[in-house]
Formats: structure tokens, sequence, C-alpha cells
């Protein structure tokens, strides 16, 4: 992934390239941003002209030229050994750190423990002890970690002398999307570049490329919901959260006092209802338990609880989407609804809605959140948030007291 092709990431390749020119690349970068917006991609355009044999320098067109702020893009030929390599994920001085790299640690008590967090041992063996090596092919060395603001305390503390003074010309790139989750210290000898959220219609164009078999309505509706990230807008696809969302929109409806104001249209799944009386707790635990299943198959190391809580984490945004949209239309911004379909209804609504009760809503539904990741019991958490979700939407509805 060369410089030149990386788009709506300006901010990201103006402060790499300022840094190339001068020839004074820090030691260490934090590249933070949200997940699936092309962090590891400049993470990699940085590795490939690092350790190109030939680099190239490529005049931009004005238009680019004005956005980044530089005349001139410093990239990767993309043809030598070096860089094919290097986008292959082969190249000896390419390491790509990642929490499950315990498995292929040489100890046999770290291969057996579980990877839910980057591990001390993984550190010292696959960052600390390379960095300390000869680069192979002479030029330099790079390291990418991948989630490393899940890097305990003790793995941080281990890699603080490497950030500062790593031996001959090795470049440390923290892929995170916390940057509270990384100690001040470690904070404190990188240079952190910000990453944004990448315009809605280039995520629909890229899930369409890499989803093409979707229609055209989950597609819209994917890219609406990923908030600027292509790799959620793929996870989302692959989980089918489209479809769940329109299963469960009966619930969602009524818990916002939007259902049962208008007959929905043809093919609308939801009914209308008394406020809450669809969003069971039953259905909501068994749609978790489904997304579930899921998330334990594409990461082994997590148990069937955490995956279950993983799985309601995903409903509880959904949840918490339709407050949004309905907060939207109270403040007449509709153009950024996720819930297209449902507009009408939710205009209906956004009439009687109170905007102090709907951020109250939202906030109650990252208060549970937070008591999923304290490990409280989840059919509590599920019962207790629906009781007051819609506990809210009768108040709302209620007809006012006679005068």
């Amino acid at each position: 992934m060369s410089f030149a092709e990386i788009e709506h990431q300006d901010h990201a390749v103006r402060s790499l390239q300022q840094a190339i020119g001068r020839q004074r690349i820090p030691h260490a970068y934090v590249f933070h941003g949200p997940d699936g917006v092309g962090k590891e991609k400049v993470a990699m355009g940085l590795a490939q002209i690092m350790l190109c044999a030939e680099p190239l320098t490529v005049d931009l067109p004005g238009d680019r030229a004005a956005a980044l702020g530089v005349d001139r893009l410093r990239t990767g030929c993309g043809r030598c050994e070096d860089c094919r390599s290097v986008l292959a994920g082969s190249h000896p001085d390419l390491h790509l750190i990642y929490r499950q790299l315990n498995r292929k640690h040489p100890e046999e008590k770290v291969r057996k423990r579980k990877g839910l967090e980057i591990l001390i041992d993984v550190v010292r063996h696959f960052v600390v002890a390379r960095v300390g090596h000869t680069a192979v092919r002479g030029q330099a060395k790079v390291f990418i970690v991948r989630e490393a603001d899940r890097m305990n305390e003790e793995a941080q503390n281990a890699l603080l002398k490497t950030l500062e003074e790593p031996q001959g010309a090795t470049v440390i790139v923290l892929l995170v999307t916390s940057l509270d989750r990384l100690l001040p210290t470690t904070l404190s000898r990188c240079q952190v570049v910000r990453f944004d959220a990448l315009p809605t219609e280039f995520v629909r164009r890229k899930v369409a490329e890499l989803r093409p078999d979707r229609p055209a309505d989950q597609l819209d509706w994917n890219a609406r919901y990923a908030d600027g990230s292509v790799g959620a807008a793929v996870q989302n696809v692959d989980d089918d959260l489209y479809n769940l969302n329109a299963s469960l929109s009966d619930g969602f409806l009524a818990l916002c006092g939007a259902a049962g104001r208008e007959r929905p249209a043809a093919g609308n799944r939801t009914t209308g209802s008394a406020a809450g009386e669809t969003a069971n707790p039953a259905a909501w635990i068994e749609a978790s338990k489904t997304l579930g299943e899921r998330y334990r198959k594409l990461d082994p190391d997590i148990t069937d609880t955490e995956a279950g809580r993983r799985g309601l984490r995903a409903i509880f945004r959904l949840a918490a989407t339709w407050y949004a949209d309905l907060l939207r239309c109270v403040s007449g911004e509709t153009a950024g609804l996720v819930n297209v379909g449902a507009k009408a209804m939710l205009e209906r609504a956004a009439v009687a809605a109170d905007r102090s009760d709907l951020i109250g809503a939202i906030n109650r539904i990252a208060q549970a959140e937070h008591h999923l990741d304290l490990n409280a019991n989840t059919q509590l958490v599920v019962e207790t948030l629906l009781n007051d979700l819609a506990s809210t939407s009768r108040r709302r509805l209620a007809p006012s007291p006679a005068v």
C-alpha cells in the first residue's frame, strides 16, 4: 500500500510526508483513530518507503497537493522485491505484532495462555529482542503493533526503553483506537498521528467492492451505520446486522415511542405496539447468543460468556442508534439518519420527544454496556435497561393531566 493510494487521511499522510521530507522520522508513532479507517494501510505505506530499495518522488496534481499541503509525495516504488514482500507481509525486516502471537512463542506456557491482550512475553520476544537485531536487508526495521491499546501495563513498561532508544534505523508504530488505554509514559515517547472517520459514500463504495453480492439497501444501511469505518461496515455486513436490526426494529421503535403512530409501509417489519412490548429481554439475549457464536469462531481465545457479552454490546449499539435517529429528527438533521426507512415514524415521534430524555436514554444504554464490562449478570442488565427505557417512553407518551 503506497502513500499515493491512501484516500481521505490527508492529515496523517501530510504529517508523515513532512517527517520523511525532513529525514526526521520519529522512532515511535501512535496512529490513533477508529478501527477500519486505514491506520494499518498507512503504517504499511510507511514501512514500504523505509524498506524500499528505490523509493520514488511523485508530483501531485494541484487539488491533491493543496489538500495535503505538499507538492510532491515520497513513496515506495511498488516494483522491487522489498516492496512486494512488504505488501505480502513477508519482508524479514517488517514485524507485525498482534495479541494472538503468543501462540508462536517458544515457551509452551506462553503458548497455552489466552491471547485476550498483548502479553509482556510477546512484547519481550517479538519486539524488544528483535529490535536489537541487525536489519536483515540492511535498510531499516519496522514494527507495527495492532491493537496496541490492548497491551497490559507490564507489557507497556517493558517496551518503554525500546520506544525511547531503539537500536539502528527502527520505527515502531502502535495502532490504537483509545489513547486513554496507553500509559502516559508510553505516549510521551511517541508522536501521535490522528486518523479521521471516512466519508459515508466512500465507505459504501468500498463495501460494495468487497461484498458485491449484497443488495443496495443493505449496503446503504451498513455504510451509514459504520461511522466512517470501512472495516466496521464489512464486519457488520458479515455479521448480518442489517437483518438483525430489522428483526428487532419493532422493539426499538416501541422504546423510542415511535411505534403505532402510523401504519408501516408495505414490507416494513414493524407492527406497532405499546412501548417496550416487543423489546423483550429474551429476544435480545437470544440474538446476542447468535452473534456470540460467530464472534467465538472468529476469536477462539474469548469465552462463550464474553462472546455473548460482545453480542449484547452490538445490540445495545443498534438500540442507541434508534434513539440517536430520533434525536436527529428532533434537531431537524434527518440527512444523517441511519434508519432511513423509518423516517416518517421517527419524525412523528419527534413532535412529542424530549431532547433530554433521548440523551438520557443513550447514556443509560452506555451505562448498561459498562455494567457488562464489570461482569454483571447479563439477564439482569438487559431486563433493567429495557424497563428503564420503556418507563421513559411511557412517561413521554402519557396524556397531560386535565386542568
